[in-house]
């Protein structure tokens, strides 16, 4: 973040991003809930649960599969107030 010094600058922050480990099977719906636990500096345990939003059954199964399927696969879902991107290259994107 910078300062300009012109009073009608706006100030824009970037989305917040966490990685998905593949290699260790972490669970999309866990590393959602990460993510946004570190965005709003809480455990994820004090987030609102995650199928009250999305259902992580589902969220596991979209994400399922041969690695090359799942690279092309890509799902955004509101969850706390926040846009949720998750794509099968091991990325959750907090907007």
């Amino acid at each position: 973040m910078s300062a300009t010094g012109d009073e009608n600058a706006t100030v824009t922050t970037a989305p917040h991003q966490y990685d998905i480990d593949w290699d260790r099977r972490e669970p999309v719906s866990f590393a959602v809930q990460a993510a946004l636990g570190e965005l709003e500096n809480c455990s994820p345990t004090d987030l609102a649960p995650l199928a009250d939003y999305v259902d992580p059954d589902a969220l596991e199964a979209f994400f399922n599969g041969p690695p090359a399927d799942v690279a092309t696969r890509s799902l955004t879902f509101d969850y706390e107030g926040y846009t949720v991107h998750v794509d099968g290259g091991g990325q959750v994107r907090i907007d």
